[in-house]
């Protein structure tokens, strides 16, 4: 009869315990859906094509940070900047995937120093597109 009590208990037990565990852990784990969704495999070709205009865009990028990197003049740095700016506007301004803005602060900070002020104005110019790029958007503010 004890037995019979305690295995009842466990039961009951048993049943508390299901009772509390949250719907999450009472979900299906089996796929929702079996196959390829329709559209993925039609877009691969539009996706390769992206990804390929975001390497050119990021090699480009490279190259233009680079040569404002290891500019020796103002006139380098400046036309460096000018570039990297006109890059940003021709790619909806955006920066290249899988590039950080700091980045670009680590570059400025190393030639800084030897930029005269329009160099340096120029450069504030192109870290507030940058910044503005990399900002979370708020998709209910105007434009």
């Amino acid at each position: 009869a004890a037995s019979a009590a305690a295995a009842s208990a466990a039961a009951a037990s048993a049943a508390a315990t299901a009772a509390l565990r949250p719907a999450a852990a009472l979900a299906s784990t089996a796929a929702e859906l079996t196959g390829v969704q329709a559209g993925f495999d039609e877009a691969a070709e539009k996706r390769a094509r992206y990804q390929a205009m975001q390497k050119d865009y990021k090699k480009a990028w490279r190259k233009q940070l680079s040569n404002l990197e290891f500019s020796d003049s103002d006139g380098e740095a400046l036309e460096a900047i000018k570039a990297i700016i006109k890059l940003i506007r021709e790619h909806g301004n955006e920066i290249p995937q899988g590039v950080r803005k700091q980045d670009l602060d680590q570059v400025y900070k190393r030639v800084q120093p030897n930029l005269s002020k329009p160099v340096r104005m120029a450069f504030l110019d192109l870290d507030g597109l940058v910044q503005k790029a990399v900002t979370v958007k708020d998709l209910r503010a105007d434009e």
